[in-house]
């Protein structure tokens, strides 16, 4: 599932500003340190240069007090009368030291005149306890930051997505047909603006598409089938005057059949062409019955066709309330497309609500297999490839018929043994 634009916003916003938060604190807590150290650094130096003078006046007296402790050990005497925190250090050194509760900073360092080692430690422990204190406040900060960091880049991409999901909510309202509702292009941001003007502009001339193919439509219908039926009304003179031969007479049976087949023809394309589906001419045919028809109507227009399909039906009273033109057309473009590559037999199968279409021949390219398989699938033509371009046109009408009956269609198979067009029928009114 892909992430919403807030959510990848609040999330780019809450980490920037939690990294900027927590940069400021980690160099807010260094500094604080730092000055930590220098204070302590400086105040025992200070200690320790008061305390060399007394030793080089012979003043010097060993000083402890409840945060601080002096004591010099003449050269040559042993380290056994210093605490333990000061033996076995080697001059000079200064460092922190944890005595149970009770932190410790000591320096050492050797004195010439008079010679020995001059120790000082002083207690930091209530500093320690106060530096905890503020680590804990830092931290405590540093949580509420984050929190009112999450909140802020939230209410900020909230804010700031507020004109893309109405543009988004107003572009998905729209639906398409012949008269469409413009989006409201009253934005304060300019390229908000720009894109809603965008799409009323893409809505008009998508609106002057469609009507200028609906006139087309229109007078396709028209200028079609007014020559179709003046051959007809032709064929019905030249029959009544019974004056044919009986080779002529086999002759205007076909020319016949022909002009049936070029009126189903256009009026299939008429019907796909239309934007609304028409649902006056469905009517109930048996499936077993139509496909027959279809078959027979190929044999007769070529010869070489006889007896090459054969048919087999588990419910040959299986009933389809259906548009009739619409399925011989796509019977008719499927067997001509097996036919066409294939020298063998053609099966076709009819069983529950699938019709199956098997032929052996070389098999389908592997392009058009998948396009076929797509949900919508976009078929291109190429003349490079021969026959490819008439197989392409003919599977197109196919697909074009199913979406509009709304069937479904899908190659399970198609390799160098054959392929197989499967036609899963909805709606039926045997079942």
């Amino acid at each position: 599932m892909k992430s919403s634009v807030i959510t990848r916003l609040t999330r780019t916003l809450f980490v920037l500003i939690a990294a900027t938060a927590t940069v400021s604190l980690v160099i807010v807590e260094q500094f604080a340190e730092d000055i930590e150290d220098t204070i302590l650094d400086l105040e025992l130096k200070a200690d320790a240069d008061y305390f060399k003078k007394q030793i080089r006046n012979r003043k010097f007296e060993p000083v402890k007090t409840a945060r601080l402790e002096a004591i010099f050990l003449p050269a040559g005497e042993s380290e056994a009368v210093l605490p333990a925190y000061f033996r076995g250090r080697s001059m000079p050194f200064s460092r922190e030291v944890e005595l149970g509760e009770t932190t410790l900073l000591i320096i050492g360092e050797h004195l010439d005149e008079p010679q020995g080692k001059l120790f000082l430690a002083q207690d930091i422990t209530i500093m320690e306890n106060r530096e905890f204190l503020v680590q804990l406040v830092l931290i405590g900060v540093a949580a509420g930051m984050l929190l009112i960091s999450y909140l802020v880049a939230r209410m900020g991409a909230r804010y700031l997505v507020r004109p893309f999901r109405k543009l988004t909510l107003e572009v998905s309202g729209t639906e398409p047909r012949s008269s469409m509702s413009r989006i409201a292009t009253d934005y304060q941001d300019q390229e908000f603006h720009e894109i809603a003007e965008a799409f009323n502009r893409f809505l008009s001339a998508l609106e002057h598409h469609v009507e200028r193919e609906k006139s087309f439509v229109k007078l396709a219908s028209h200028e079609l089938r007014t020559p179709l039926a003046v051959m007809n009304g032709a064929l019905e003179i030249l029959e009544q005057r019974q004056s044919l031969s009986e080779g002529d007479q086999k002759t205007l049976a076909r020319i016949r059949r022909a002009l049936h087949t070029m009126r189903d023809d256009t009026e299939v394309l008429l019907e796909l062409a239309r934007v609304e589906p028409s649902s006056e001419s469905d009517t109930p045919i048996v499936l077993k019955d139509i496909v027959q028809a279809t078959v027979e109507e190929l044999e007769q227009s070529h010869p070489g066709h006889r007896d090459r399909i054969i048919i087999t039906s588990e419910d040959p009273d299986l009933s389809v309330n259906t548009n009739p033109p619409l399925v011989r057309m796509l019977l008719r473009n499927l067997l001509q497309n097996a036919l066409r590559h294939t020298r063998s037999e053609v099966k076709v199968r009819i069983s529950g609500n699938t019709l199956s279409v098997r032929d052996f021949g070389a098999g389908l390219p592997e392009e058009l297999a998948n396009r076929l398989n797509a949900p919508r699938p976009l078929f291109t033509t190429d003349s490079r490839n021969g026959d490819f371009s008439n197989t392409t046109f003919g599977l197109l009408i196919v697909r074009l018929v199913c979406e509009r009956l709304g069937w479904k269609i899908e190659v399970p198979k198609s390799d160098s043994t054959g392929t197989e067009f499967l036609i899963y029928i909805y709606e039926m009114d045997g079942n």
